[in-house]
């Protein structure tokens, strides 16, 4: 397979989900453009107060979710509810849901999803989760007090490769592992989880140095530390670094740098670096220089994607280099939808998918 292919495949677990994920993304994005958000959001007195979901994994992903829905008003609200995906089963206090929906002053009612995801019969897996209420057709504009998430894998999977939120703790059900997120007082915001088929521990650590840049044209040094953690040798590892060449240069060395162009979507700039095999507990380490050429509100250096015989095991962490809104700022911290940091995520998979899309379609033609 060639460097451009595996380049490629780290996407492969589902290029179909990536694409829903950014279609579900934006959706809610321009639910919450802010020059329009008091007309576009729901502000009447029901919230939810806390959302609970379980997801479990076997040939296919079963989801459950509940929603304890309040009126903190003194007075009457019906309301219309719908949601995504649409083909869910829909409870409200274990009757059919059927609108409107009465909420006398002070009541709690209970809104219950049920639905299943398809999985890739492949090596790599995954799941996009991202469930959507809507108050006559607007996204509610108030945090959730409770969140909680259980993600219950397949039979024999011990960890998971990438998650697009911090997981807060893990479990075991009857021999299967169960990954967490907890969080309070939180917008519920899609979350993306992907695993492997393959038997491997690898862990992929970056650090930048500088650890933060100021203006463009500083170089920055990536040091990549990447660590067989099991039992096992582990052989054919790539490792692949992504970047928009409108933000970054490479420096050095050029060699390991490859620029990917292709039509109806935007050139990429890849690192690459290939590991023959890793003992047992082995680490190594190596080093590549980039240029900063541009800052926009939010400049980052994305997760490095580990891949196994074109198999996407692990991602790294990613760096913050740049944060115009100000160390610490966390998305949605501010009591306001994170609006930007999802759109300009969504803009970013879109991209990257259609290009691989793209690249498909010319080569089965």
């Amino acid at each position: 397979m060639s460097v451009r292919s595996r380049k490629r495949y780290w996407l492969k677990w589902g290029s179909g989900n990536w694409l829903f994920i950014s279609l579900a993304v934006l959706c809610l994005s321009f639910l919450a453009v802010t020059p329009v958000e008091a007309a576009l959001f729901y502000t009447g007195d029901v919230s939810i107060d806390s959302f609970s979901a379980t997801i479990d994994v076997t040939d296919k992903a079963a989801v459950s979710v509940e929603c304890v829905l309040v009126n903190h008003g003194d007075s009457q609200e019906a309301i219309n509810m719908t949601f995504f995906p649409p083909e869910a089963t829909a409870r409200i206090d274990e009757t059919e849901l059927a609108n409107s929906v009465i909420f006398a002053p002070g009541e709690t009612k209970t809104l219950s999803l049920s639905y299943s995801l398809n999985l890739q019969t492949a090596e790599s897996q995954g799941i996009t989760f991202a469930p959507m209420l809507f108050f006559d057709e607007m996204a509610n504009s108030n945090k959730v007090d409770n969140y909680s998430v259980r993600l219950i894998l397949p039979e024999g999977i011990k960890r998971i490769t990438y998650s697009s939120l911090p997981y807060t703790d893990t479990a075991d059900q009857d021999g299967r592992v169960v990954i967490i997120w907890e969080k309070s007082d939180f917008y519920p915001t899609l979350l993306a989880v992907s695993w492997t088929t393959l038997d491997v521990d690898i862990a992929a650590v970056k650090k930048a140095t500088p650890e933060s840049v100021t203006s463009p044209g500083e170089v920055v040094e990536v040091e990549v530390t990447v660590q067989n953690k099991g039992t096992e040798e582990i052989s054919a590892i790539t490792l692949i670094d992504n970047f928009f060449p409108g933000t970054f240069e490479p420096v050095e060395p050029l060699d390991e740098f490859n620029l990917v162009e292709a039509e109806n979507s935007d050139p990429h700039l890849y690192w690459t670096k290939e590991i023959d095999s890793l003992d047992p507990g082995e680490t190594v380490v190596y080093s590549y220089s980039v240029k900063v050429k541009a800052l926009g509100l939010e400049t980052r250096l994305d997760p490095l994607v580990v891949l196994i015989n074109d198999t996407p095991v692990s991602v790294s962490n990613d760096i913050i280099l740049y944060n115009e809104l100000g160390e610490g700022y966390e998305p949605g911290a501010s009591g306001r939808f994170p609006v930007l940091y999802v759109i300009i995520g969504a803009i970013v998979i879109v991209a990257v998918v259609a290009f691989f899309a793209v690249r498909r379609r010319r080569k089965k033609a």
